[in-house]
């Protein structure tokens, strides 16, 4: 049976120490993730004249997971304001159940031509500058159904007149999908009016009338600062 001195005991425990000390040494071990990306180094992109608005967060975080020690609060608000743009100001209020005629632009070789397409609407996904509405119609019997999306400008859309508000209690109207006939007719509420302008109509007036005003008011800002 081996026997442990005094010596031998003293020399474990000065080890134990020397270990101890070279971990207290070493702080940057004890770091946690979210410090070392808050501490990250970050660049500045360069900003141009012509696009000072595309460019207006100039200050990026070297860490993929964003600004801030990993937020992507600065990540959305700048990908807002790049989809900015390009959304259509000028779009009908679209409404699930409502009747829509879209007009897609369809490209052949060297000739472009719009193709009519009038349906029901009985879906809207919401997604920002993506969001598209699902139209549906009754071909010869059978039902076709069709994606657009709302911000493209290849489709233009236009609301029929006469054709009333509808009657709907859901979200989604999938369920026409199994109705034919008769039965997949909505009902209206009331019978919108024939003559005179639309409420959508008024508002784009007002909408170009502000736009014109306000491409005046820049004319003439720059004619006098030449």
């Amino acid at each position: 049976m081996s026997c442990v001195t005094s010596a031998t005991v003293t020399g474990l425990v000065a080890a134990v120490n020397a270990k101890c000390r070279v971990s207290r040494a070493t702080p940057a071990s004890a770091l946690s993730a979210r410090v070392a990306v808050a501490s990250a180094p970050a660049f500045a992109a360069p900003r141009s004249a012509g696009n000072s608005r595309a460019l207006s967060m100039t200050t990026y975080a070297a860490n993929p997971r964003g600004n801030s020690g990993g937020s992507r609060r600065g990540l959305t608000k700048f990908v807002e304001r790049v989809n900015a743009p390009q959304m259509k100001d000028d779009l009908i209020p679209f409404r699930v159940g409502m009747t829509c005629k879209v007009g897609v632009t369809v490209v052949e070789g060297g000739k472009s031509r719009v193709q009519p397409y009038e349906g029901i609407i009985i879906a809207i996904h919401r997604a920002g500058v993506a969001t598209t509405i699902t139209v549906r119609k009754s071909f010869q019997g059978y039902g076709v159904e069709r994606i657009f999306p709302i911000h493209s400008p290849l489709c233009t859309f236009e609301e029929i007149r006469g054709a009333g508000k509808p009657k709907v209690r859901r979200a989604k109207l999938y369920y026409l999908r199994n109705l034919v006939g008769k039965q997949a007719k909505l009902k209206m509420r009331f019978v919108a009016k024939k003559e005179g302008k639309t409420r959508h109509e008024v508002k784009m007036e007002a909408l170009q009338a502000t736009k014109a005003a306000a491409a005046a008011a820049a004319a003439g800002g720059g004619a006098a600062v030449s």
